[in-house]
């Protein structure tokens, strides 16, 4: 009884199989049917035989009684290997060695299509995006030939046109002889990973790029650093030549020829000027520029300041109005801040009228800083131009004839500086009215 068990289960077993070989070919009638049928039969013939092969028990009933539940448990056994392929998260397909899809489970189907019969009996070329299709051909010969496909990354199309990333690794499935008559698929999409590697690409050339860019502002202030000194040099010998014409020692000027010295000795100085400027920027935008503190009293450097500034407030004919409220010390680079204020002083001569001008500069307490401000009967800003007045190159009218060039670059110094001393500036201004500029120093 054994050896006919065993004979018979080998005889299911092998019709099984070809059953299931013959179903492997998608283009046959039935094949579906067929292939599912292969599988049970064989699984089936290999039960009987594993039955048969078994030591019979003393006790019939006993053993009529274990046979039961072995049969029972193996078809569960297969119900459950079947349900995991369904029911499995990653996606599952299998082909035969045409690469038709013969099978696949419910992920699968989510992907590609509504339902199976959309998927069972198609290429699995058509399911590959065009930018893998010459790897997944390449795949596909090699697992011919080796049996091998493991972590291979192919990008997948789904029904709506969507392409994602995706890692394949195959089992393969061989008939009696031993021959591969096609491979069950896992499929990863893996289009979480990829983001995130693309996400880290991204921000490695993103550095890359920055570092560039680092390099070229250094280039960049390296060349105005040279290119500014460079011509310092000439604009001090047109200066020095020009008070050497003006001197009487080297011959009497008349007044036309002294009107024009005076005009190029005027121009080298406003060129001296845009040339530091230029150079005070650069430092500012780099964080180079020296501050150097000391104790200083407010009056004396206000007191300073109008000493400074009146000999040019009366050649124009403007008012100038010095008020210091405290006597107060505190602790700041007294340079950069007489900077601040020429440049902010410099700004009103240009723009109060050539009759009645007035400037006024002062000083005073307020909490733990001194509270400075510079004020003109000027033209004033206008509510659309306010917010441009600390960016580079700009001047509140373009249009007002200035009597003094500007190189565009002085309220981004006030600003610059005040900043890096630890205070804030701001301004009111009402067109046709006048501007107030106001900045603070710490104590």
């Amino acid at each position: 009884m054994s050896s006919f068990g065993s004979i018979g289960g080998l005889l299911i077993g092998s019709l099984g199989l070809l059953a299931a070989a013959y179903g492997i070919n998608s283009t046959v009638p039935y094949a579906s049917q067929a292939f599912s049928v292969g599988i049970v039969g064989a699984a089936s013939g290999g039960i009987i035989v594993w039955l048969s092969s078994r030591k019979p028990s003393k006790n019939i009933l006993a053993q009529q009684y274990e046979n039961k539940p072995s049969k029972n448990d193996s078809f569960d056994e297969l119900i459950k290997y079947k349900n995991l392929y369904e029911g499995s998260p990653v996606m599952q397909r299998t082909v035969n060695t045409d690469g038709i899809i013969i099978e696949c489970n419910q992920i699968y189907v989510k992907n590609f299509g509504n339902e199976k019969s959309d998927v069972i009996g198609k290429s699995l070329f058509e399911h590959t995006a065009e930018q893998s299709r010459e790897n997944m051909q390449k795949t596909f010969e090699s697992w011919k030939k080796s049996g091998r496909v493991e972590n291979v990354e192919i990008w997948l199309k789904r029904k709506d046109g969507s392409t994602f990333p995706t890692l394949l690794s195959a089992n393969n499935i061989y008939d009696s002889k031993g021959r591969i008559i096609g491979s069950n698929t896992l499929i990863r999409d893996v289009s979480e990973t990829y983001q995130a590697h693309k996400i880290v690409e991204d921000h490695e050339r993103q550095k890359i790029q920055l570092d560039e860019l680092k390099k070229m502002d250094a280039l960049k202030e390296e060349f105005y650093m040279m290119f500014s000194k460079e011509c310092q040099i000439p604009v001090e010998q047109v200066k020095k030549y020009c008070d050497i014409l003006k001197d009487s020692a080297a011959g009497k000027l008349d007044a036309k020829q002294l009107e024009t010295v005076n005009e190029i000795h005027n121009s080298a100085g406003k060129l001296e000027q845009l040339i530091q400027d230029i150079i005070d920027v650069q430092k500012l935008n780099s964080d180079k520029m020296e501050f150097k503190k000391e104790l200083l009293q407010v009056d004396e450097f206000m007191h300073d300041l109008d000493d400074a500034f009146s000999p040019m407030m009366e050649e124009k004919k403007i008012e100038f109005v010095v008020q210091a409220s405290t006597k107060h010390a505190l602790t700041s680079d007294k340079t950069r801040l007489k900077q601040v204020f020429y440049n902010l002083v410099q700004n009103a001569v240009d723009f109060v009228p050539q009759e009645g001008g007035k400037i006024e500069i002062a000083a005073r307490e307020e909490g733990d800083s001194i509270l400075f401000h510079v004020k003109d009967n000027g033209i004033g800003i206008s509510e659309k131009r306010k917010e441009s007045v600390f960016k580079k190159f700009y001047q509140v009218n373009l249009s007002f004839k200035r009597k003094y060039g500007g190189s565009g670059f002085g309220l981004v110094i006030c600003k610059g500086i005040v900043e890096n001393l630890g205070g804030k500036i701001w301004f009111e201004s009402k067109e046709a009215e006048g501007t107030t500029f106001y900045f603070t120093i710490p104590k």
